[in-house]
């Protein structure tokens, strides 16, 4: 296994830390969910850059890799609705769920025909607005564990993941008109 593709596994690790440190009852651990969140954005840039630089692009990590952002974009998600001054709201955490089942489903059916969907443009600034927000949300709750978080502040929290929301369909949109022709063949 390659360098990039091993800073992929350790991005599905820091998301199961950062799950773990948000389901926690004390806020001192939240310090380290925003850490461990921060850690793994940089290694989500890394271990493309790396994996480009050194021309060691794998079929493993076009799969894996978009598979270690929504493992820790969802699971960063379900763990902050249990803030509920956030007000983060369960319907848009459900439409990205459903987003990511939907494209998981179609790499499925290109993987029948012998083809591997690596992400596409739309779905790399999708995911990157969604890291920064998710990222920005977390900010506002060590703001609010310091009681620093005004009411509009935490009402932005509501706002952001409804930003995550619409790119996830926006993206889907897009996915789908891409690889329209490849379905329509998988259901003849």
């Amino acid at each position: 296994m390659n360098l990039a593709n091993r800073l992929t596994m350790l991005r599905v690790v820091l998301a199961a830390a950062v799950f773990a440190a948000l389901m926690a009852d004390e806020p001192r651990w939240h310090g380290a969910a925003f850490a461990m969140f921060l850690v793994a954005i940089v290694t989500d840039w890394l271990d493309g850059w790396l994996a480009r630089r050194t021309n060691s692009v794998s079929p493993f990590g076009k799969v894996a890799d978009p598979i270690a952002d929504k493992i820790l974009v969802i699971g960063t998600l379900i763990a902050l609705i249990r803030t509920r001054e956030l007000e983060i709201p369960l319907w848009a955490v459900f439409l990205i769920v459903i987003r990511e089942l939907i494209i998981g489903g179609v790499r499925v059916i290109a993987g029948a025909q012998g083809k591997v969907l690596a992400a596409d443009r739309w779905g790399k600034i999708k995911t990157a607005v969604q890291l920064v927000a998710i990222l920005l949300i977390l900010a506002i709750v060590l703001l609010k564990d310091r009681a620093l978080a005004q009411p509009w502040l935490l009402r932005c929290a509501y706002h952001l993941s409804v930003l995550c929301a619409v790119l996830a369909l926006s993206s889907l949109g897009s996915y789908l008109r891409q690889y329209r022709a490849m379905l329509e063949q998988s259901w003849k």
